[in-house]
């Protein structure tokens, strides 16, 4: 993709930014995407957010906000915080379910998770053309605004999914330096960290010094909205018991491999 580059001569309009114009508004995607589920298997459909989508949004519990009154709350009634990050929950052709993100205790949702462990991730369908032009399907009408069938985020139609569960680090490597321990948790990490890196490469570069970690949620809870007549409730078991073959993960909950 050719990439015209503009060096913005005027810092008062841009500060000598040099901002980088694409001469295409046609973007690769990561992944290839897999069809949307029926609108009556929920389990498949909270599957396929969870694989199909790049980036949502982690609530957490803020240690910064409330009680003490820093940052202008004053309340001793938690106050939650959300922030937006990448995740993966497997490489392109292989599903595991579990959200891994990559971050660092540099960042305000890691630093909450020191004294709450518990957050929850939304996802939204609206999202799936936000990272790549190639995503715009049809069935993302009912997300997209000004469209004929009464597009918006908010629209039932258009699937927002939120896992809860508790955020847990995974370890990089054997700190014990035994070889028969603590290998399932290490294979995990590789896993992890291999898919990150795979669909979206750019954090191969981000800052060392930033002290990085992989984490996964463990999922506890599972709400979705598909459609209309309110929310469905999904057990975890159901939701990791979505059908499918392979595995690859170094994790104890099943993988399904994607057929691509």
């Amino acid at each position: 993709m050719f990439l015209l580059l503009i060096c913005i001569l005027t810092g008062e309009q841009h500060g000598g930014i040099v901002t980088a114009i694409s001469s295409s508004d046609e973007y690769e995607c990561a992944c290839k995407l897999e069809k949307r589920p029926d609108l009556t298997k929920k389990a498949e459909t909270a599957r396929w957010m969870v694989h199909s989508l790049d980036w949502g949004v982690i609530s957490s519990i803020s240690s910064r906000l409330g009680g003490s009154g820093e940052g202008g709350v004053e309340s001793s009634i938690p106050v939650p915080f959300g922030n937006v990050y990448s995740f993966v929950d497997g490489s392109c052709n292989t599903s595991t379910g579990i959200p891994y993100i990559y971050g660092t205790y540099m960042d305000q949702t890691f630093k909450d998770t020191i004294n709450n462990n518990m957050v929850s991730l939304t996802l939204s369908e609206s999202s799936l053309s936000s990272v790549c032009s190639q995503e715009r399907h049809g069935f993302v009408d009912s997300c997209m605004i000004g469209t004929k069938y009464g597009g918006d985020p908010e629209n039932p139609v258009c699937a927002r999914l939120t896992l809860t569960g508790k955020l847990i680090p995974l370890m990089e490597k054997n700190r014990t330096g035994d070889d028969n321990n603590d290998n399932d948790d290490y294979a995990e990490y590789e896993f992890a960290k291999n898919a990150l890196f795979d669909r979206h490469p750019s954090m191969v570069d981000w800052p060392v010094g930033h002290r990085w970690v992989i984490a996964k949620i463990d999922i506890q809870d599972i709400w979705l909205i598909d459609y209309f007549g309110g929310a469905t409730i999904l057990d975890p078991i159901d939701y990791f018991s979505v059908s499918g073959s392979g595995s690859g993960s170094g994790s104890a909950t099943k993988s399904v491999e994607i057929n691509t």
